[in-house]
Order: structure tokens, then sequence, then C-alpha cells
């Protein structure tokens, strides 16, 4: 081929020009580049910023090694890159132009792979002003897996602080420090000038004392947390079979089945983990599902006189029962991920030579949930259709309708109240939930998924929030349960029902009866007892003998103890709302000291008479303990819930106040021998009431709580969540306008006033309620030279579950009680076994 001599020119020409625009491309690129860099700052290093530059600390916290983080502009390109991160915390200083930034990706290096996570959302971005030190929030990373990270970002400043003192106190001397987020902090400036002209290391100033020793306690707290026995139960449709999964002393967990015609109990299983979740497919097929997803069905056999012939198939493959087709003998619908972490849905046959091998073989492409992509959850209608599923949709898991294939979004969750979905009609038509929208309190309803309306309203009952509905075996609603004078109440629709449900009542005074078992025609029902004074039983009621036996003590170890009762009271508050409060009264001679335990929340939580744990510990050293379902707690209506919205610290503790003074008017209760304590919002009303009403308590307790309520928007998942974080505001304020007023209620603004001995319960891996609160409260008592006692425990979170956990830390409220409260005169005795049958008239 030849070329002409004209074409050959042209087209060195435009290599040349390409060539040069390449070039400047590259100039280009590298002139962004620069211009984007941040320069690190070592430690001590002298800095001059340029008028348009500032600092910016890059912190963060890894549970394993990090291949890199990126951080960069918002809309430009990667700025600066922090490579091979250990585990633990890693700070680093750098120089950069003022700008919006933000955090853009993270590589996690495992074996052999590196697996890369971009972040997008709004709470990783952040500005850098000049002439400041700038610090963004802690970027947290949990990696889960190879394919998974857990991450986001919390402001802990103080530490930040610290290690400014220490690596780059000149800077920190000079230059104003702030943190930059979402929501702005006051403390950097507010710890700055409180800390000024003190010289204690921060070492010293993080110091918290030991709780004192309580001595021999009537009921240890390794007995009164000591896990139960009944871990899950179910009853055959026959009324004749009973499943139970019961923990032994030993740690281990025993699947028993017992007959409750015979008498006999037969052992099917033990293992090191419980069976979690327990159906009977019919009569005699039992499936067991251990929490992993793993199940094993059991056929059982004919009875021989002494036991039960047992069949064990185990299902090969993790997955979820979607729905137990009573009306097809011997078949289930099964969901579990395929290879491709797809979900799909097949019918099993419970039938094997060794194992049940039909989910494992079967293809995908014969999966029966089509029409519906990125699928979580599955649910069947009476004829096992498949009828309504869970869906990802803008990241948000939402409810689809419909059949064949043809699904539309019916409902998506809100922050705060909307329909809350409960369950599918037999025909699968209509879906049953409870809703307070437009409404004085929350009812059970039914949804028309075709129109998205409320067709009907099954129950509603004046200034009583619905908790739950009770099904029959055709999926249609029966009865409801809420709560009324802290007593769990189940409402029949039908009058014969309901009879039934009061004889039940009745034969167990002042105890809770919850039935939460029965056979297919109803002639045998399993129920749940307890009171406030009584740990739960399980009991078996044979409705043709009206008769209750007892199968299984929950706690056999507290069983023959005798507990301190509760008693009802009825006041209002200052503004006249009427408030509920229970008091847990101990025996004893003379006036008992007291308990002030609010609860947590405070919105959508409330106390009740359960067995409480908590309460009856502390009832047992001779304490009286009261519990008040202020504003804003559920149960009585939208109203009272929504009064307790904008009164964190003000109109709550005023109703806390008003059933206090009912309280010790009315009962033997010693007024100058009063301690407060709570957990979560409990621990900061705790702390709250202690400033208000000075001189009142002789003691706070906070455990996992508030200390300041800005740093709930910088620290917590509620802060993060982009729909909650308006309803966060409606409750706890917005710190971007009401700023003085959230700091006039923090108890971390006033420690001054705090004149009694606090003590500080907290987990450090508490992601609702950042360790940083306890960090920040223990800096500032510290720094006017009242140390508080202080547990911290390593890898706990908002709540603990860990027995030793407890056991330290309820040892040591205990003792911290029992040094400022004094001795008591406590009473706790054996008394007679608790009757082990009951009969109804």
């Amino acid at each position: 081929m030849h070329e002409d001599l004209g074409d050959l020119h042209q087209r060195t020409r435009a290599g040349a020009m390409g060539l040069t625009r390449w070039l400047v491309s590259v100039a280009l690129l590298a002139m962004a580049s620069q211009a984007m860099a941040m320069r690190q700052i070592d430690p001590g290093e002298a800095v001059k910023l340029a008028p348009d530059e500032g600092l910016v600390v890059l912190a963060v916290e890894a549970s394993a090694p990090i291949s890199s983080v990126h951080v960069g502009n918002v809309g430009g390109g990667t700025a600066e890159v922090l490579n091979y991160l250990n585990v633990g915390r890693s700070l680093r200083m750098f120089a950069t132009k003022a700008g919006e930034y933000e955090w853009k990706q993270v590589n996690v290096l495992g074996w052999s792979t590196r697996t890369r996570f971009e972040l997008d959302e709004k709470q990783y971005r952040f500005k850098v002003e000049a002439g400041k030190i700038n610090y963004a929030g802690d970027l947290i990373l949990r990696p889960t897996s190879w394919t998974t990270l857990a991450v986001h970002v919390a402001n802990h400043s103080l530490p930040v602080i610290d290690w400014l003192e220490t690596q780059h106190a000149d800077l920190y001397r000079q230059l104003p420090f702030q943190y930059e987020g979402l929501y702005p902090d006051p403390f950097p400036d507010y710890y700055r000038t409180v800390r000024a002209g003190n010289t204690q290391t921060p070492e010293q100033l993080n110091a918290g004392k030991e709780p004192p020793k309580p001595g021999t306690l009537p009921i240890p707290a390794e007995t009164m947390w000591k896990a139960g026995r009944i871990i899950a139960f179910n009853l055959n449709p026959g009324g004749d079979l009973l499943a139970e999964t019961e923990l032994e002393d030993n740690g281990k967990y025993a699947l028993e089945l017992i007959n409750l015609a015979k008498g006999t109990s037969q052992r099917l299983a033990l293992s090191s983990r419980p069976a979690y979740s327990l159906m009977w497919k019919d009569n005699y097929v039992l499936i067991a599902n251990n929490g992993n997803g793993n199940h094993t069905v059991f056929h059982v056999g004919p009875h021989d006189g002494s036991k039960h012939e047992i069949e064990r198939l185990p299902i090969v493959g993790s997955g979820r029962v979607v729905d137990l087709l009573p009306n097809e003998p011997g078949l289930i619908l099964f969901e579990g991920f395929d290879s491709r972490g797809e979900l799909a849905v097949h019918r099993i046959a419970l039938i094997g030579d060794k194992d049940i091998r039909d989910y494992a073989s079967a293809k995908s492409r014969d999966r029966l949930n089509i029409g519906a992509s990125k699928d979580l959850r599955w649910y069947a209608d009476g004829h096992g259709r498949l009828r309504m599923a869970m869906v990802v949709r803008d990241g948000t898991p939402v409810l689809v309708h419909g059949r064949d294939g043809v699904f539309t979004e019916v409902w998506r969750p809100k922050a705060e109240g909307g329909f809350d979905p409960e369950g599918l009609s037999y025909d699968g038509d209509i879906i049953y939930g409870l809703t307070d929208d437009d409404r004085a309190q929350r009812d059970l309803v039914a949804l028309d998924p075709a129109t998205r309306k409320i067709t009907r309203t099954l129950f509603s009952k004046p200034g009583v929030d619905v908790l739950s509905m009770v099904t029959n075996n055709r999926r249609e609603p029966v009865a409801v349960r809420y709560y009324q004078s802290g007593r769990l109440v189940t409402e029949y629709f039908d009058s014969a029902s309901q009879q039934q449900e009061q004889a039940l009542q009745a034969a167990f005074p002042e105890r809770t009866v919850a039935v939460v078992d029965r056979s297919q025609d109803d002639g045998h029902l399993i129920l749940w007892v307890d009171g406030s004074d009584h740990p739960p039983q399980l009991f078996h009621y044979d409705a043709t003998k009206k008769r209750a036996e007892l199968l299984e003590d929950y706690a056999p170890w507290l069983s023959k103890l005798t507990f301190a009762p509760a008693h009802v009271i009825k006041t209002k508050g200052s503004d006249g709302l009427p408030i509920e409060a229970f008091l847990t009264l101990p025996a004893g001679s003379g006036k008992r000291p007291l308990v002030v335990f609010p609860h947590g929340g405070p919105i959508g939580i409330s106390d009740d008479l359960h067995f409480n744990q908590d309460v009856q510990f502390l009832a047992s050293q001779g304490y009286a303990v009261l519990q008040v379902n202020f504003r804003g707690s559920d149960g009585y209506g939208k109203a009272f819930r929504e009064a307790g919205h904008g009164n964190y610290g003000r109109l709550i503790e005023d109703d806390i106040d008003a059933a206090l003074r009912a309280a010790l008017a009315e009962y033997p209760l010693d007024e100058s021998r009063m301690c407060t304590l709570g957990a979560s919002y409990g621990g900061y009303s705790a702390l709250v009431s202690a400033i208000r009403w000075p001189g009142r308590f002789r003691c706070a307790v906070s455990m996992s709580g508030v200390s300041d309520r800005v740093l709930f928007f910088t620290a917590s998942d509620w802060g993060r969540d982009e729909q909650v974080r308006p309803l966060a505001e409606r409750m706890m304020g917005n710190p971007r306008t009401d700023m003085a007023e959230m700091q006039a209620r923090s108890p971390l603004y006033h420690t001054k006033e705090l004149k009694v001995p606090v003590m500080l319960v907290h987990g450090r891996d508490d992601v609702r309620v950042d360790f940083e609160h306890t960090r920040r409260l223990v800096r500032m008592l510290n720094l006017q030279g009242d140390p508080p006692v202080v547990l911290a425990f390593p890898n706990m979170g908002h709540g603990f579950d860990d027995p030793t956990a407890i056991d330290i830390a309820w040892t040591g409220i205990a003792g911290f009680l029992k040094e400022h409260l004094g001795a008591t005169n406590a009473v706790t005795a054996s008394g007679s076994a608790p009757a082990t049958t009951q009969t109804t008239h």
C-alpha cells in the first residue's frame, strides 16, 4: 500500500499536535494535583500557612489493617492517600488549601486481595477553613469480612486535642481548633478556656476512681443475670408435643421433645449453639433453626411407651423458611442466597436419606421469586403464593406487593409514624399493620396495597397504643396486645376467647399471663407467666380440664426467692398531664432509701410490671426503686409521646419530680437517702436531675448516658442517618439553631453544679451514645477536682450482654450505692415453692 506524501504530512502534524495536547493535559493535571495536594506536618514542625491555607487533622480508627484511605476535594480528585494503617487509631496533620473535602475511598487488604469501598454520603464531607486547625471526625472502620465494611464518622475531638497538645503544642496554642462536620461542636473552645492554666497530663485527667466493694450481696449480680434456661419453644398443631430449647448448666443447648399427653421427655439434640427458632410443619415434622440459617428437620415417629422414634435430616444450605405451606404435605417454601449472591426461593421436599438436598441442588433459573430485584425477604399468602417482599430501593429497604412476577412499592419506613406492617392476610390481598397517622393513638388497621390506603380500623382504644396483633390459623387478626397500668393485656375480638383470657388472668392474680402458643383446636395453650416480683414461668394449659401445669422455670435459681412487689402511682405533671409510675418497695422496717430509675429512650420506650432484674437487684439490697413513665413514653397515645419532644432535661424531669413527690407522700421512703440511676437517656436524666435539684440526691449513676446533647448529633448513629436527623432535631433540639438551650441542658457544661458523687459506666464501642460523652465528662470533673467512679468496658456497645461486664458493672453500682446511701434493712428470704398447677373457673 502506498501513501500520499500530503497525507503523511497531515498525519505527522496531527500526531505532533496530539502529543502537544497530551503534554499540556499532563501538565494541567500535575498542576491540579499539586493544587489539591496536602503536605504532611511532622510533630513539632514550625508551619507558615498561606492566607488561603488551613490545617486538617485526619484520624482513622480501624479494627483490621487498612491498605489505604483516600481523601480529596468534593467533586475533585484525590488530595491525599493514607497508606498501610495498622489496627488502632492513626492521626496525621496536613496543611492544605481551604475548601470542602471528603473521605473518598477505603481499600482493605485481605490475604491475597484488596477490596475497595467508595464513600459517597454527606457524613463523609468536611470543610477546611483558612488559619485554623480543622478536625474532620474519626473515620471508624470495622471490616466484617473481605467484602463488607462497617464505616462511620464520629466526633472524638478530646483525644485529638490531647494529641495536639503533645505532638503539635505550638500550633495548638497559636491557632483555633474546631470540629468540622454536619453540626457544630462548642466543646473544643469551652475546654480550651477551662483547661487554661491546668498543668495535669491527659493521663491524669482521664483517671477515674474504682467503685467501692459492696461486701456480700443478698443476690449476687452473676446470679441475678445468669442466662435463663428457656431459649425457644413451639407446640405442634395437635397440642400433644412441645419442642423446647434449653440452656444447660454446662453451657450446652439441649433440644427437648416433651410429650404432654404421656408426660415424657426425650432429647433430640445437644449443641454448643442453640436452636433459636422452632417450627412444626405438621404434627410430627419439626424444623429447628440454629440462628445461622442452618436448619434441621426432625421426623417424629410413634411413641413406643418410653420415647419416640426420631429421624434427623439437616437441610443442606443456609437460608430462611418463608412459609410452612400447611396445605401442602411434606413441602415448605425456603429462601437463601445462591452462588452469585442473589436471593432464591424454592419449594423443598422434607425427605432424604441422610440429609435434604433439594435446596442445594435447586437452580437459580427455577427460582420462584421473580419480578423484584435486590430482594431481601419474601412473604407468602395462605395458598403458598409469593405476594410480598422486602427489597432495597434508593439504599432503603421497602415493601413491595403483587403476584405472578409483578410487584409495586406499597410501603417504606419513616423515622416516626407511618404504617408499620404486621402481617399478610390469608388471600394476600390485605396487609395488616399499626399506625398513628392522623390518629390519637397507635391502632390496628388493614391496608389495601392496591390503593395504598387504609380501608379498615380493626382495633382502637382511646389513649392506648397497640403493641402487636394476635392471629389465628387463617392468619386473620383475632386479638391485640397493649399495656395498661404496666401489665400486658391481650384483648380478643370474640367473647368466648375473651372470657377464657379473663379466667386465665384470674388464675394468676397480680401476674401477667400471655398465651404464647396454642394447638390448632385451641384445646391446649402454652402460657408465659411473670410479674414484677415473680420470675417468668412456662405453663401448659388444658382447656378441657381448665388446668395449668408448670413446664419450666425460666430461672430456677430465683424461683424460691421472695422479691419485692411494685405499686402503681398515678399523679400529674406540672402542666396537668397524667403521669404513671411504679414503686418497687422491698420488705423491711422503717423508711427505705430510694433509687430513682428513669428509663431510656426517652420517646417510644416505657417501663412495665414484668420481672425486671435491674430493679429486683436493687430492691434485694433494701432500696426502693421508682420508675416513671414520663411524657414521651410509649403506650399512652400519640399526644403523650409527642409531649416529650423538646422537653429533654425540662418537663420530662418535671414529670419524674411529680412522681417522686407523690411517692414520698404516700410510702415509707427516706427522703434524706436518695440516689438517681439510669441508662442511655436515663443516665442523662440522672445527671440533669442531680443538677436541677441540688441537695436532693446523695449520688448519681449514668450508664451509657448522654452528657452533651450537641455531641449526640456528631457522634451517634442517629446523627449519621439522614432520615432520622430531622426527628432527632425535633426531639432534642437543632444544634445549628438551639445551641444555647442545648448547652444549658447538657451536664457537660454544668459540672460545677453537679455537687454529688458521680459514677459512670460505659462501653467503649457504643455507637448510639459514643464513649466520647463519658470521656468528656470525666475530663471536666477531674479539672475541677471531683474525679468520678468510672467503669469503661472495651468491645462493649450501648447495652451490655456479656455476663462478666454485667457482673462487674452492677456489683460496682451496688458498692457505690452502699457507700452513699448507707446500710439498709434488706429482707431477702427463701419463700415456699410456687404452685405448679393453677385451675380456672
